[in-house]
């Protein structure tokens, strides 16, 4: 286990963010500096803190996570031992789901996301670690395009406790997320657009078992991804209802 560096950062409010990112508006999140995520003692997380983006407020929880190759850079924010991972799109970054970040922190859960940088699965596993090593003992994964497909398809190797997936493809480079590839049993959530240029809804309908806790939700347009998430979206609040449910559930709180 590596020692990591360690990192106190208050947890502020969260800003709207234009780094080359639309990003998510709405109310934000006050989350007190009682609730400021730490990192533990013996953290098997190496990182250093940096300058945060213009689209994060002064304050957040911001740092490079790993060495070399493997080195990429997360944001996070609340508190508790409900974590909760925050999957952009292929080329995304923090700004991409800062709105829930803010959301789901003042909700009570501690949240991360990260930039997709060189590797989307490199910066998910640097943000899972991220989350463990401030205090999350159990994760619910949701994730934009491939981001999605990321939080499918990894959900049962690496323990999460509810997915929702916003237009993934089916398989992702090496990961499969298909249903019929996969043993996850918790709840499972896809959204799809009936005319999407990037992913055909038929091929995100892979993901779902198709039973009680997994269906696929598909609304006509062209939204894909974050998309579904836009300040002026017409589905935006279906979706973060559907993820609070997914989260009441996941946990074990419904």
């Amino acid at each position: 286990m590596r020692s990591a560096a360690a990192v106190a950062l208050a947890i502020g409010l969260l800003a709207a963010c234009s780094a080359g990112t639309e990003p998510q508006t709405g109310d934000a999140a006050q989350v007190t500096a009682a609730e400021t995520p730490t990192m533990l003692a013996s953290a098997p997380v190496e990182m250093a803190a940096m300058e945060p983006p213009e689209c994060l407020s002064e304050g957040i929880a911001y740092a490079t996570v790993g060495k070399d190759a493997a080195t990429t850079t997360v944001a996070w924010a609340g508190s508790g031992d409900r974590g909760v991972l925050f999957a952009p799109q292929v080329d995304g970054d923090v700004c991409q789901w800062s709105g829930e970040l803010a959301r789901l922190a003042g909700a009570g859960y501690l949240v991360a996301t990260y930039d997709w940088g060189a590797s989307g699965e490199v910066g998910f596993q640097a943000a899972l670690d991220v989350l463990k090593a401030t205090g999350a003992q159990s994760v619910a994964f949701v994730g934009a395009s491939a981001g999605g497909t990321l939080a499918a398809g990894m959900a049962d190797d690496l323990g999460a406790v509810a997915v929702v997936a916003l237009s993934p493809p089916a398989v992702y480079g090496e990961v499969d997320a298909r249903a019929e590839a996969n043993q996850f049993t918790g709840p499972l959530q896809v959204f799809s657009s009936t005319d999407d240029p990037q992913v055909p809804a038929a091929d995100s309908a892979l993901v779902v078992r198709n039973d009680k806790t997994s269906i696929v939700t598909e609304v006509s347009g062209t939204a894909h991804g974050i998309e579904f998430m836009a300040p002026d979206g017409y589905h935006a609040d279906h979706v973060r209802t559907t993820i609070d449910e997914a989260l009441t559930i996941g946990f074990g709180e419904g």
